[in-house]
């Protein structure tokens, strides 16, 4: 079992994110990422009308998250603008390695049992791991069940890629870090390789376009298709249901402002491109029964179950149900 967070201690490991309104799966991503291990989380919301900021509020008050407000003015992308409030908060300390998810992404570990500690221990001298995405499908769910990390949802994509993946980046926080980052941190101008060294889920040092700092938008893909999930994945439901995907699409795109929504089109097509369901991934099941145990004891906590009763779409799903799969594919690493 998880212990309780508390905000005076200088913690060894910071999840942070931005959210608008996500609040049906808001309880289960913070325990699941308490879960394994990360002893602080900072969330920042801008402009929720599903009473997630509530919750977040409720979750701060009990010493559980960090709650930030993200005020986004009509020209400012929410992403890049909650980045800047996290980091000016100070409540990422040096030397905290730290990590950027949203809530459909799952950090998922190669060691389920020595979880996020024995994935730090692993890296030893390094900087930061860039750990590439895999996209998980619908899994044929036409309705939202309740949860993400469920036997309702054991499918994704192969593990063999066309193309280098995308990638979300676990880091050390220190003076080299000029910026915040949903992909990867931004290193102040002449920090290189000999200074801040830098591997990928592959094992692999990244390209050395991650070090540059004249692109528009920072490089954020690992070099190679081969051995990609060597150092963990990062489970990514991007379109989760149909129900929740047109939820989705109303919330718009946090990574454009709001005269730029049109860049990212999301129809069809776009959940089709999406929707990976060619293999079986259950490696995270085994957490399944301490992220319910904590995502009660959350619950629990002084006007918490209050927040939970007014978002729409949030519930307890059933029992679990085991459901064989015949789904099968090479090892690729």
């Amino acid at each position: 079992m998880v212990r309780r967070q508390t905000m005076t201690a200088s913690p060894a490991s910071v999840l942070i994110s931005a959210q608008k309104d996500e609040g049906p799966f808001l309880l289960e991503w913070l325990a699941y990422h308490r879960v394994i291990g990360f002893e602080r989380i900072i969330v920042a919301s801008n402009d929720c009308t599903d009473g997630s900021d509530a919750l977040l509020d409720a979750l701060h008050a009990a010493g559980e998250v960090v709650h930030l407000t993200n005020r986004v003015g009509p020209d400012e992308i929410p992403q890049k603008k909650a980045a800047a409030t996290i980091l000016a908060s100070g409540a990422v300390p040096p030397g905290a390695w730290t990590m950027w998810l949203d809530l459909d992404e799952y950090l998922l570990p190669p060691d389920t049992t020595g979880r996020l500690p024995a994935l730090l221990a692993e890296l030893g001298d390094q900087e930061a791991l860039s750990i590439a995405w895999r996209f998980c499908g619908d899994s044929g769910n036409a309705t939202w069940p309740g949860r993400q990390i469920w036997p309702s949802f054991p499918r994704a994509a192969r593990r063999w890629r066309r193309k280098p993946p995308q990638v979300k980046t676990l880091f050390r926080f220190g003076d080299w870090i000029e910026a915040f980052d949903i992909h990867r941190p931004i290193l102040r101008a002449g920090v290189g390789p000999d200074d801040f060294r830098w591997i990928g889920s592959d094992r692999q040092p990244v390209p050395a376009e991650f070090y540059h700092r004249d692109r528009r938008n920072p490089y954020n893909r690992l070099a190679s298709v081969q051995n990609l999930y060597r150092l963990g994945q990062v489970l990514h439901f991007s379109i989760r249901t149909p129900d929740m995907f047109q939820r989705k699409r109303a919330r718009g795109d946090g990574y454009f402002d709001a005269a730029n929504q049109h860049a990212v089109v999301r129809d069809a097509q776009f959940y089709a491109k999406k929707n990976q369901n060619q293999a079986e991934e259950r490696s995270a099941f085994p957490l399944i029964p301490d992220i319910t145990a904590e995502m009660r004891r959350l619950a629990a906590l002084p006007g918490v179950a209050d927040c939970l009763s007014r978002i729409d779409g949030f519930r307890w799903p059933d029992a679990p149900a085991t459901t064989p799969l015949s789904t099968t594919e090479p090892s690729h690493g």
